[in-house]
């Protein structure tokens, strides 16, 4: 099993001296509590899932979900669902200090947006 795992991060099949490469999670230096999430899509069959983990500061494992979104296949709401079902599982925790890392960089220009604003009168008929 060791061997196969091996030979997916192989750019190829022949005969290349495979090295052993040790892989650390990253914490980035802070102290707190940290989200890892992400989110994928299927055109055919049709659906959506979602994932993610919460670690502390010392990078052990403290919980995870992950779920699936049938009839959906856009990944931008699966993003979204993956970022929105981990924060609720932090809060289900009683974590108030957590960071959230996601690959999605438009969720999260969305989640740190200012809400539009109006800035023009609301017309109503009567």
């Amino acid at each position: 099993m060791v061997e196969t795992f091996r030979n997916c991060f192989s750019s190829d099949a022949s005969n290349e001296r495979l090295v052993d490469r040790d892989i650390k999670w990253n914490h980035n230096n802070y102290s707190c509590n940290i989200l890892n999430v992400d989110g994928s899509c299927l055109v055919s069959p049709v659906r959506s899932g979602y994932d993610g983990i919460i670690r502390n500061t010392f990078g052990h494992y403290l919980a995870d979900f992950s779920g699936f979104i049938q009839g959906l296949s856009d990944i931008l709401l699966a993003e979204l669902y993956a970022i929105y079902k981990g924060l609720l599982l932090a809060k289900e925790m009683s974590i108030d200090d957590l960071v959230c890392y996601s690959d999605s960089l438009h969720c999260v220009n969305l989640i740190k947006a200012k809400p539009p604003s109006l800035s023009w009168p609301f017309i109503f008929a009567t």
